[in-house]
């Protein structure tokens, strides 16, 4: 328990030291030049579409700043991607507070960074500012962005009736944009809505029902799940109470066991650091016979041990380089027996353990350590009976392998 509430001490304490600093993502940029540079990004809320980002080359390197004039594209992990366009559109408020009187948008000149929602055929764009959002398309006879028109407007009330001075209406020309332009089969934008969710999924099931390639999507952080493999060496000591001689400890030969089966990893929103959860399912079987066995007659006492091992823990990341990160880790182990064999009358069906541990990643590839807190298998059936205790340690080495592609093409 000590032990667990020391893991849980040094994760607060990551969370909190890690969140008082800069955090910068793995990230491009493409100069004017069409140079394209690897780098780290500092990591921001990015609710408003940036005309300039902080990046380094390494975390130990001094900050530098890229501007919209500097850069025409630039991601951020796997999030956001932003291409510079100069384009036509209007930011008056989509509510009635920050409206005008005009039905059509005024149109103004600017040079943006858009924010890429779907690439494929028929590619969505994103800008926002201040809580408004306009979005842009292409397709393949439109190569630069075009408007998607949308804006709310009022009109006074004729009838002037109390409480009501003006009535909200909405020019809603992207729908029928969207149904001349960009409608396959039974698509029907009458009732689309002018968000990020419901125009994303128009233009993911329009490519589809194209047959047109995604090279691009934007996901949720909750959708962001890698699955992968994973292999272990495990480190195991194992010892209990003699059986004539409770004070005295019998001994096992500390033996190294290989681990191996598959997880599944997802990342969920947390702005001040990289945070993601994972969950793992692995084999474990090692054997170990008794090392201060005196009688050299008879075998002394063996274990054979099986089981399925589960872990889930989260795990805190932060980069280094572009495709250098550490991350650290700590949570729960369960293992469910599949028929261990030993001295003991009989062993728990299921044991728990936690552990603690890190490593670094590179691209698809982690390493890691971990440590974890002893446990006994053996099954309490009688306080009295030396055979009920036991002490199972194990330390590993693991290495994860992704199955997962990038969301973001370079």
């Amino acid at each position: 328990m000590k032990l667990l509430l020391s893991l849980l001490t040094f994760l607060l304490f990551f969370i909190f030291s890690t969140s008082a600093q800069s955090i910068y993502k793995s990230g491009y940029f493409i100069d004017n030049s069409g140079k394209r540079t690897d780098c780290l990004i500092k990591k921001m809320p990015w609710e408003t579409n940036p005309t300039e980002f902080e990046w380094k080359k390494a975390i130990s390197s001094s900050p530098k700043t890229g501007k919209i004039e500097d850069i025409k594209e630039f991601g951020v992990g796997q999030d956001y991607i932003f291409k510079r366009f100069i384009m036509a559109f209007d930011l008056q408020g989509d509510t009635v507070g920050k409206s005008s009187k005009d039905k059509d948008p005024r149109l103004k000149l600017k040079k943006v960074f858009l924010r890429l929602i779907l690439k494929s055929e028929a590619t969505l764009y994103q800008y926002s500012k201040n809580d408004v959002h306009r979005f842009f398309y292409t397709d393949r006879k439109i190569a630069y962005p075009e408007l998607l028109v949308f804006k709310t407007y009022y009109v006074p009330d004729l009838e002037e009736e109390v409480g009501e001075k003006i009535i909200t209406k909405e020019n809603t020309l992207f729908r029928e944009q969207l149904q001349k332009s960009l409608s396959c089969r039974k698509q029907d934008a009458s009732e689309l809505a002018y968000t990020l969710k419901d125009l994303k999924k128009y233009f993911k099931e329009y490519n589809e029902c194209k047959g047109a390639k995604i090279a691009y999507i934007v996901k949720t952080r909750f959708n962001q799940s890698k699955i992968g493999l994973i292999g272990t060496l495990d480190f195991v000591s194992f010892s209990h109470p003699s059986e004539l001689n409770p004070t005295e400890s019998i001994i096992y030969d500390d033996t190294l066991a290989p681990r191996y089966g598959i997880y599944l990893e997802t990342f969920i929103p947390f702005f001040g650091v990289d945070l993601s959860f994972f969950l793992e399912s692995t084999y474990r079987s090692f054997s170990t016979k008794q090392t201060n066995f005196s009688d050299t007659d008879i075998d002394g006492p063996e274990l054979n041990f099986k089981s399925i091992n589960v872990a889930f823990a989260p795990r805190f990341h932060l980069y280094l380089s572009s495709n250098f990160e550490v991350f650290f880790e700590g949570g729960l182990s369960v293992d469910q027996d599949l028929g261990t064999e030993s001295i003991f009358n009989s062993v728990e069906s299921t044991t728990l353990d936690y552990f603690y541990g890190g490593g670094f990643g590179a691209g698809r590839f982690k390493v890691g350590y971990r440590v974890y807190t002893d446990k006994n298998i053996a099954k309490r059936e009688a306080l009295s009976d030396a055979l009920s205790e036991s002490t199972l340690s194990t330390t590993s080495f693991y290495l994860t392998i992704s199955l997962s592609k990038s969301n973001r093409n370079k």
